[in-house]
């Protein structure tokens, strides 16, 4: 079988490193482009990779899973994670490409941990680095109370109508367009890609 791996970049975390003293894997640019998070409130991102049937996953039997500790924005406005992420799978088809779901959360003052968004991103067909950009959303409620309560009280966004793995892979079409969401904020994650066997497979990746 094929093998394809994803792995924060080594030369990405060493100029990062050299620069602020720490590994960038994860960023989020905030700005304006995250509603609803107040400075001084802390965003984590909660991340899984999904791949379809033909990728085995190399990893433990809950997935290649984790959630990345709680940072502050600095004074641009980024929340910079010091959290690497490893991704391996082995692959006999090219079907169901492996993604990238995120669903970012913010800790607020009174430490209550509330979804902000959700984004969606493949993994890189290409070898090397690549840094990832994944635009995110969030859901809004039907009733302009409860988004009325949650602009002035806190509270989660609207429902998901399925679970985040069926909306965030397309898995259930139907009920991701009954949803009425918005744009949200972004989230860069730098990435070294390296692919084994391809060509034995016959498999053409595409060239930079």
């Amino acid at each position: 079988a094929a093998i394809a791996s994803w792995a924060p970049s080594a030369a990405m975390a060493r100029a990062a490193s050299a620069a602020t003293g720490r590994d960038e894997a994860f960023e989020i640019d905030v700005g304006e482009l995250f509603p609803g998070v107040a400075p001084g409130e802390g965003l984590c991102v909660d991340y899984a990779a999904y791949a379809g049937p033909n990728w085995l996953k190399i990893a433990k039997e809950e997935g290649f899973v984790g959630q990345t500790q709680t940072a502050n924005a600095d004074a641009g406005g980024t929340h910079v994670f010091n959290h690497p992420i490893d991704f391996h799978f082995f692959a006999t088809s090219l079907e169901d490409w492996p993604q990238l779901h995120i669903q970012v959360l913010k800790l607020d003052a009174v430490g209550r941990i509330e979804t902000v968004s959700y984004g969606a991103a493949s993994l890189p067909n290409l070898p090397g680095y690549l840094e990832l950009v994944c635009r995110t959303w969030t859901p809004i409620s039907a009733s302009a109370l409860d988004e009325a309560r949650a602009a002035h009280a806190g509270g989660a966004p609207g429902p998901l109508l399925a679970t985040r793995t069926e909306i965030l892979a397309n898995k259930m079409p139907e009920e991701r367009t009954r949803m009425v969401t918005k744009s949200s904020g972004i989230v860069r994650i730098q990435l070294d890609t390296i692919f084994r066997n391809a060509a034995v497979h016959k498999i053409n990746l595409p060239h930079r």
